[in-house]
This record gives structure tokens, sequence and C-alpha cells, in this order.
């Protein structure tokens, strides 16, 4: 039974779909965003804790890897923080990364089939939370002002540079600034580096352009 929930659980596409169905009605039949938000806070916390829980006493986790630098992980992560903090300025760069990022990580997987189960269920949880929030900000009217766009952007680029730093210092590939991704992804038809990084980045800014352009509906 554990056997099968597990390969259940591997199937990328399988679980995706399923999330997306929920993500779905909830877009569509769901109108009160507080409890939204309750269920967000739930589903953040419960995965933060979870995934570095199991990891670290199954002495699985490791730094070069498991900290949340990749950009969903650490959009996620600096969601989580709003609930304590008054992070309101962060709002359109956390809400570009996050419609985007989400879909992106419907669509594609970075994993290995050999890796812990529960980084599947990590990437699962992530990127739901990052589409539950971009769906929970649509629907409290949020407006995305176009400064806030050029701003987000360059404050991705300062991160970008930042990350490749700390992938030379610690041997790491956050942002796959070094090497293509692991697992079946949009990577595996796209160039050696730097072609695919190039391409990722393109991506990017027009997924950021399109999430500008759907919060700009709020405005009507």
């Amino acid at each position: 039974m554990i056997a099968l929930l597990e390969n259940i659980l591997r199937n990328h596409i399988f679980v995706c779909t399923f999330l997306a169905i929920i993500l779905a009605a909830i877009f569509f039949i769901v109108k009160d965003t507080k409890h939204l938000n309750s269920i967000l806070f739930i589903s953040l916390v419960s995965n933060f804790l979870s995934f570095n829980y199991i990891l670290i006493n199954t002495n699985n986790f490791d730094f070069s890897s498991h900290l949340p630098l990749h950009l969903c992980y650490l959009t996620e992560a600096i969601i989580l923080c709003t609930y304590f903090f008054n992070l309101k300025f962060l709002l359109p760069w956390l809400i570009l990364n996050s419609l985007g990022g989400g879909i992106t990580g419907f669509t594609n997987s970075n994993l290995d089939q050999d890796v812990h189960i529960i980084e599947y269920i990590h990437l699962y949880l992530s990127h739901f939370n990052l589409l539950l929030f971009s769906i929970i900000m649509f629907k409290k009217k949020f407006i995305i002002q176009k400064i806030d766009l050029y701003k987000s952007i360059i404050l991705n680029a300062s991160i970008f540079f930042t990350i490749i730093w700390i992938n030379n210092l610690i041997g790491s590939n956050y942002w796959f600034t070094l090497e293509k991704p692991p697992g079946t992804n949009l990577t595996n038809i796209l160039p050696d580096w730097p072609g695919y990084l190039i391409v990722m980045v393109v991506i990017g800014i027009l997924s950021y352009i399109v999430t500008y352009k759907i919060f700009k509906l709020n405005q009507k």
C-alpha cells in the first residue's frame, strides 16, 4: 500500500493535474479569502516543517540542494514570513514570482525518481501554495503597478547574481546556473549551458509581463 502511494506521488502529471483541478475549483467557487489565507498558512507551515524535519531526521538534508534558495522556494518562504512581518512592499514581487513559478512547477519536474518521497511532496505543495497565493491576491483585487514590475525584475537580477556567488562558494546548482536540472522538464530540449539558462531568463521575464497584465484586470 505504501509502495503504491509512493508510486502515485512520484507521478508528476497525475498529482499536478489533481491539484490544478482543486485550484480551479477554488478560483471559480470560493469567495472568502480569509479562509483561503488560513488554508494557505497551514499548508505553508506544514510543508516547511515536514520537509526539513524528515530530511534532517533521515540524514538526507544537503545544504547544496535543500536550502530554500531556488526562486520558487525562496518566494514561498517569504510568503510565510508575510504572516508574521509587515512585508507589503514585497507583495508585487511575490505575486510576479508565484503565478509563473507555480505553473512552471506543475508542468516541469526537477527531481530524479530516486530522491526521498518528501521531496516530491514538497515540490507539489510548494507550487500549489504559490498558485493559491496568486489566486488569493487576485481575488483581493491586488494591482501591480508598472514600477513594481521593473523593481521586481531588478530585484530578481540581484538575487540571481548572488545565487551564482553562493553556487561557486558551496558547490551547489541553485537556479540551475551551472547545469540543467534533472527530471522531465523544458531544459531537456534546450541547448546546453548557457543556452538553456538564457531561455529560462527570457521565459521568466515573459511570465512577469503576463502576470502583470493579468493583475491589471483588477483595475476594471
